[in-house]
């Protein structure tokens, strides 16, 4: 059950058998002539089940057992709970167009704060009474829209922005700077992403009040001066710093840059954990171990996945985040 004790569950945490890998073991990995010999590092590393073959998977199944543990122990779930919530995003978002379009659902994630059972139960049933309250809402809105036009983009779009809408809200009640500077800054880092995309694709169809996350620091007036002025997008991230404005600036030039730029604006997010990981009463320490861990997987599925396709090291390490250990 939960804890009532933050020093208790950092404690918890801190004695984990295995540790996520650093930077430095993710460059060996990477260094690594081939596959074979990836996973061979990757096993000495501590991953001793990947030599099952299915490194994928396995990423898959660690990361579940971690979000379990976290909410195990975590003594304050509502605010620990805001970093799982995306995992119940996804959820119905796969179900709901799996229904819809007659397939299998399929990359399901137990992650999230709610049983898959009782998502499958909701999406099959079309009930959502029993689903938090924002996503009941949204399910509710989006059963009667997709009735009368089927649009899996709408899908994606209404149910993250109730996600994010949900999470401004919660974030009234939130002290940890950090975490209020987390979610502030992904829905702007994620809404400068979709602003250049959308850019790119030149359409009257789709307007970007109609796609744009809220909770950032950017507000819609924001978003249309700079569409208007687009010298204005770079300055207005000075917050972010450097790396994060230069790969702005790259991505506004020429939209294949858009990689880079979503990987300096993850790394800015994990980065303002970094600082409070060695606290020992910090309900951040917990955050910052989730994100290690999932940081971790992703990058280990990286590798492997370029290993095996015999991409070169030059287009993985284009693609590979920092860890959060160093």
């Amino acid at each position: 059950m939960p804890q009532s004790s933050i020093a208790y569950a950092v404690g918890r945490v801190r004695a984990a058998a295995r540790k996520p890998l650093g930077n430095a073991q993710l460059e060996r990995l990477l260094s690594s002539a081939d596959y074979d010999e990836a996973l061979r590092l990757l096993i000495e590393m501590g991953w001793s089940d990947a030599q099952a073959g299915d490194v994928e998977q396995l990423s898959i199944s660690m990361l579940e057992q971690i979000c379990t543990r976290l909410r195990a122990i975590t003594p304050m779930s509502e605010l620990t709970d805001c970093f799982l919530l995306r995992h119940d995003a996804q959820n119905l978002k796969t179900l709901f167009k799996a229904r819809i379009l007659d397939i299998k659902p399929e990359s399901l994630s137990r992650c999230g704060t709610i049983p898959l059972d009782s998502l499958r139960h909701a999406v099959t049933e079309r009930s959502y009474k029993k689903l938090p309250a924002f996503l009941e809402l949204v399910m509710e809105t989006l059963e009667k829209q997709m009735a009368l036009n089927p649009d899996p983009m709408q899908i994606d779009v209404q149910i993250d922005r109730a996600l994010y809408t949900e999470l401004a809200r919660r974030m009234k009640a939130v002290k940890s700077k950090p975490v209020k500077s987390y979610f502030a800054g992904k829905a702007d880092l994620i809404n400068a992403v979709s602003f250049l995309r959308l850019t790119a694709m030149k359409t009257q169809d789709i307007q970007f009040s109609d796609i744009m996350l809220p909770g950032g620091t950017l507000s819609q007036q924001d978003w249309q001066s700079i569409a208007e002025r687009p010298e204005k997008l770079v300055p207005a991230f000075v917050s972010y710093g450097p790396q994060v404005q230069r790969a702005l600036g790259n991505a506004q030039q020429d939209h294949a840059a858009l990689p880079a730029l979503e990987k300096a604006a993850d790394d800015w997010l994990l980065a303002l954990f970094r600082p409070l990981r060695n606290e020992p009463f910090a309900v951040e320490v917990l955050i910052g171990w989730l994100l290690a861990h999932e940081r971790e997987a992703g990058a280990v599925r990286l590798i492997m996945a370029g290993k095996l396709n015999g991409f070169s090291q030059g287009a993985i390490r284009e693609r590979l985040r920092e860890a959060y250990g160093r």
